[in-house]
């Protein structure tokens, strides 16, 4: 039974143990610590560019249509590109619902992806960075994303992760700092060599080995 001592966020305790144990990666004494989920300003924050461009096709096409230069195809234009922005937020919420961060007593994993479920985890004791990091945009916000560097490079040559557009990220951040210093307080071992890399986990084939792979910030 997989046990959960805190959470925030908008994640329940019923849907992140569902999901998590679809990758069957927990065992027996594996505690959550901390499961979240982005903010819901992540929606806004990932479709922000595709929208202001539509936003300024669909402005740019009003005011055609006003002057009188494209007539009836001004109203089409409108409507593509107010039809894009709805699509481009719906798809948004779509990942964001499916995002969830989730902190253990062992490891830290990412879980993402609609159709094709994806989960980044590593130990806490191969992590070699947890940095963060906020533009002006989070600022305002009161938002942050945390990178988690690994020490080791997978086979693209990434080595990160990143929980994207957290609220409290220095709250977050110093919670896994904490979880990293306890666990190397019960570790008898300085060495990380015995210690499972970081990795992805595909979960649409049940019969795939875990990947190495990973993120950052500036993906999805």
């Amino acid at each position: 039974m997989t046990k959960v001592l805190s959470q925030t966020g908008a994640v329940g305790l019923a849907q992140t143990a569902e999901r998590v144990a679809k990758f069957d990666l927990l065992n027996g004494s594996e505690i959550i610590l901390l499961a979240i989920k982005p903010s819901l300003w992540y929606v806004l924050l990932v479709s922000a560019r595709l929208s202001a461009v539509l936003l300024a096709v669909c402005v740019a096409a009003w005011v055609s249509g006003q002057m009188g230069w494209l007539s009836g195809q001004a109203q089409v234009l409108m409507g593509i590109a107010l039809a894009g922005i709805s699509i481009r937020l719906a798809f948004a919420l779509l990942q964001w619902q499916s995002r969830a961060y989730i902190l253990t007593n062992l490891r830290v994993l990412r879980i993402r992806g609609i159709l094709r479920v994806e989960m980044f985890q590593c130990h806490l004791l191969r992590l070699k960075e947890v940095s963060l990091t906020s533009n002006p945009t989070e600022k305002l916000l009161g938002l942050g994303s945390i990178g988690l560097i690994n020490d080791s490079l997978n086979q693209t040559g990434e080595t990160s992760a990143c929980w994207r557009n957290i609220r409290g990220p220095e709250q977050v951040r110093q919670q896994i700092l904490e979880a990293i210093n306890a666990l190397k307080g019960h570790s008898d071992q300085s060495s990380t060599n015995g210690l499972p890399p970081a990795t992805v986990l595909n979960a649409r084939s049940s019969s795939c080995p875990l990947a190495r792979n990973g993120s950052n910030c500036n993906s999805y």
